[in-house]
């Protein structure tokens, strides 16, 4: 009886060292939640529904497990809606420095930059979001906002096709897309 006590004692020892190991959930574009959440939102009934799982995801992509990376995160968003976008910029290119692997880092700082007017850029930082997450239905459609700006009507219908066939319930992204058609037929005749 002893004996067994003292396995058992063993086994709970070595779970627990085990456990300590296992690297936390991943947050970010790597979260395992993701898959699901994606094929919920491009089958949802309507845009009510779809806003849903949308927020869903994007609350993950802006979770990290670093919490100094989190912290600069909130930073640079507030700075952004202040329309402090200088303070943004820091903010985001510190957050790049420290996790380059973070997708939501790169996608910030890209809208940050469209914001400045400076779209080459943040084109650059679109391309690295969607290296790193090519679901980002964000970055698709800030690709696509980035095209109009440059009034290259085909690449924009691209890449707001391609954000819509992720995520089929953004209005706005549908009205740009009208738009894009609109203009690149205009430029036709």
């Amino acid at each position: 009886m002893q004996c067994r006590h003292i396995i058992f004692k063993n086994i709970i020892a070595a779970a627990i060292i085990l456990l300590a190991q296992v690297p936390s959930m991943n947050a970010d574009q790597n979260d395992a939640r993701l898959g699901d959440l994606f094929s919920k939102l491009k089958s949802a009934a309507n845009i009510n529904k779809a806003s849903t799982f949308e927020s869903k995801i994007w609350n993950i992509w802006m979770e990290h497990n670093d919490p100094e990376v989190e912290s600069i995160m909130i930073k640079g968003v507030e700075a952004m809606k202040h329309r402090q976008l200088k303070q943004a910029l820091e903010h985001f290119n510190l957050m790049i420095k420290i996790a380059p692997e973070y997708a939501e880092g790169w996608n910030k700082r890209a809208t940050v930059l469209y914001l400045m007017g400076r779209f080459r850029e943040s084109e650059e930082d679109v391309l690295r979001t969607l290296e790193l997450e090519p679901r980002h239905f964000g970055a698709l459609s800030g690709q696509g906002l980035i095209r109009i700006a440059l009034q290259d009507w085909t690449g924009a219908i691209l890449y707001l096709e391609a954000a819509l066939k992720i995520n089929p319930h953004m209005p706005g992204v549908i009205m740009n897309l009208k738009y894009a058609l609109q203009k690149r037929e205009e430029s036709m005749t």
